[in-house]
């Protein structure tokens, strides 16, 4: 498709040296199993670290949360993100009847429902422990103090602006398509 894009003169088709040097650019066409690792990585990375406090709870302490009403809510929630996962990467409903799940039903639909669901249950289940354990949390835990507080805000606001400044950069590395030479 990006092929038929930069040749057709609609989009300003471009000469091959310049369009070759467009290439580069992106990964993906040059090593398209590198990108698919990262792309899995991308999303797999956040979840574990999200959801390790919840596998330590769940199946390290199974007696203390059984008795937390909130254990079912955190159940429910790995639920539905494993269901979740499992519907996007083997594109079910697809597979099972070609062209009929093109408009609704598809896989990537499902998983965004079922991951809204889980990160409702997830919440729920945050919500619920919190207002359960508050006794326990307030004995245990020392507030955080206005420097921790403020170093983690601009830990976060320097991480985020060096990323869009990395990326918004690389979109300066481009190279610009050369102009159409007329020979005479």
């Amino acid at each position: 498709m990006l092929s038929q894009v930069t040749e057709n003169p609609c989009f300003g088709g471009w000469p091959s040296p310049a369009r070759a040097r467009f290439l580069r650019v992106f990964l993906e066409i040059q090593k398209p199993r590198l990108c698919k690792v990262i792309r899995v990585l991308a999303f797999a990375y956040p979840y574990m670290w999200d959801s390790l406090p919840i596998f330590y709870r769940l199946f390290l302490f199974p007696g203390e949360s059984a008795q937390n009403e909130a254990t079912s809510y955190h159940q429910k929630h790995m639920i539905m993100t494993l269901l979740a996962s499992f519907l996007y990467s083997a594109h079910l409903p697809e597979r099972l009847a070609p062209g009929r799940f093109d408009y609704i039903g598809h896989s990537h639909q499902l998983f965004h429902v079922c991951v809204i669901l889980a990160t409702h249950m997830q919440m729920e289940a945050i919500l619920l422990d919190k207002t359960l354990r508050k006794e326990w949390l307030l004995a245990t835990s020392k507030p955080f103090s206005f420097s921790q507080i403020a170093g983690a805000i601009l830990l976060c606001i320097i991480f985020s602006l060096s990323n869009i400044i990395y990326f918004s950069a690389a979109l300066y590395r481009i190279p610009k398509p050369e102009l159409h030479k007329k020979e005479t």
